[in-house]
């Protein structure tokens, strides 16, 4: 037979284990809140990231499509400077034609 000391030590353990295991849950459950806050952040974090950079490759691709308009311009100007020069080239030719 159970004596009624043991009774009432065992009913007063287990309230403190009640007890415990209630800290116990509620610390896990704090751990989930806390990791899906920091989840979030680390989100929200990256989003904004990526966002950034996205900027920064528009501005490299608009300096890239400056320079290829530049280069083609240049090509047109080196174009016409070269006709020009041919142009000249068959004047002093002709010009040096006449005084021979």
């Amino acid at each position: 037979m159970v004596e009624p000391t043991d009774i009432v030590d065992t009913l007063s353990k287990t309230e403190l284990v009640s007890k415990l295991n209630q800290k116990k849950k509620a610390s896990s459950e704090m751990e989930q809140r806390q990791f899906a806050e920091s989840l979030k952040e680390t989100i929200s974090d990256k989003a904004q990231r990526t966002q950034e950079s996205m900027k920064s490759d528009m501005l490299i691709i608009s300096k890239d499509k400056m320079e290829q308009e530049r280069k083609k311009k240049d090509r047109k100007k080196m174009k016409k400077a070269g006709s020009q020069d041919d142009n000249s080239d068959q004047e002093e030719t002709q010009h040096l034609d006449l005084k021979a």
